[in-house]
C-alpha cells in the first residue's frame, strides 16, 4: 500500500521535504502532547491530569478560562483546576491543549502571513460547529472538535514548507500555485502531521474526506459531520468570506436528520459561541 508520501510524488519538492528525516513538520511542545496523550486515556483520572496540567501557566489560565466561559452557562465559577476538568471533560481538555498549540504556531506572521488568523478562525468556528453538529447526529462530539479543528492543519504544513523552501533557494512560488497546492493536497498532508504528532488514526478518514464525506467508509457519518460542520463555518463566514448556499440543499442533511429548524436554531447559537470561545482562549 502506497504510504501518503508516495502519494504526494506529484508535487515533488513538498514530498521530498516531508520523507527527510530532516523534515520540519511542526511538533507539539512536550508538555501538551503529554496532557494529549493522558486524556486520551480512558483510564486517565482527574487527579493525574490536574497534576500535568498544573505545570503548564498558560494550559491552566486558559482550562479556568473556557470553564468559566458563557459557552458552559453556569452561574458558579471554578477556581481549580479538577473542578474546571470535571465541568469541561477529558476530551476537550485535550482539544484545548491542541488548540493552544496550533494557533499559537499559526500566529507568526513571518511563516504564515495573513494565512495564519484566518486559518485560526476557521479552525475554532468550524470545531465549535462540529460540536453542535455531532451533538444532534449522534456523534462524538469531541471527537469532531478535534477533527474540525485541525481539518486545514495540512495548510499549516504545505506554508511552512513553502516558507523554508524560500528561505533556502530564495524563490518564491507563484500565487496561484500556491494556491492550488493549498486546496489540492492539504488534507493529506494533514494525515502526516497526525502521525507525527501522535494523534488517534480515527482523525484521519474524516479529515482527509472533508470536502467530500461520500469517499469515506469506516467514518462515514463524523465524516459527514466533519463536512456540513464546515460548509456551515463558510456559511457564517468563520475565517473566510461567507458563502449563502443553502446547506438543507445539499443531501448531508437528510443523511444526518437534519431540518430547517435545526438549522435555524444552529444560525442563531453559532455566531455568539464562536465569539466567546475566541474571547475564551484569546
Amino acid at each position: 500500500m502506497a504510504t501518503d508520501v508516495e502519494r504526494l510524488k506529484p508535487i515533488g519538492p513538498l514530498a521530498d521535504w516531508m520523507r527527510s528525516n530532516t523534515s520540519n513538520i511542526p511538533m507539539l511542545p512536550e508538555a501538551a502532547a503529554r496532557v494529549i496523550t493522558l486524556a486520551s486515556s480512558p483510564d486517565v483520572t482527574i487527579s493525574q491530569l490536574a497534576q500535568l496540567i498544573t505545570k503548564d501557566q498558560v494550559l491552566t489560565t486558559r482550562l479556568l478560562s473556557l470553564a468559566n466561559s458563557a459557552y458552559y452557562m453556569s452561574s458558579i465559577d471554578v477556581t481549580t483546576v479538577p473542578e474546571a476538568i470535571m465541568r469541561i471533560g477529558a476530551g476537550a481538555v485535550r482539544n484545548l491543549a491542541v488548540t493552544l498549540c496550533v494557533t499559537s504556531r499559526m500566529l507568526d506572521r513571518n511563516v504564515y502571513g495573513a494565512h495564519g488568523q484566518l486559518l485560526v478562525d476557521h479552525g475554532l468556528g468550524t470545531a465549535y460547529v462540529a460540536r453542535l453538529v455531532a451533538d444532534d447526529a449522534g456523534a462524538d462530539p469531541d471527537q469532531a472538535f478535534l477533527c474540525c479543528l485541525l481539518h486545514d492543519i495540512g495548510k499549516m504544513v504545505i506554508l511552512k514548507w513553502h516558507y523554508d523552501h524560500v528561505k533556502r533557494t530564495g524563490q518564491a512560488m507563484e500565487a496561484s500555485e500556491l494556491a492550488e497546492l493549498l486546496t489540492r493536497w492539504h488534507p493529506q498532508v494533514a494525515s502526516l502531521a497526525f502521525r507525527r504528532w501522535g494523534l488517534p488514526s480515527e482523525l484521519d478518514e474524516p479529515v482527509l474526506h472533508h470536502h467530500d464525506y461520500t469517499q469515506a467508509t469506516s467514518a462515514r457519518r463524523m465524516a459527514a459531520v466533519i463536512y456540513l460542520a464546515n460548509r456551515l463555518s463558510h456559511r457564517y463566514g468563520f475565517g473566510c468570506e461567507p458563502d449563502a448556499t443553502d446547506p438543507l440543499s445539499d443531501p448531508v442533511t437528510s443523511e444526518l436528520e437534519l431540518d430547517a429548524e435545526w438549522l435555524a436554531e444552529i444560525d442563531q447559537r453559532a455566531p455568539g459561541l464562536f465569539k466567546v470561545a475566541r474571547e475564551a482562549l484569546a
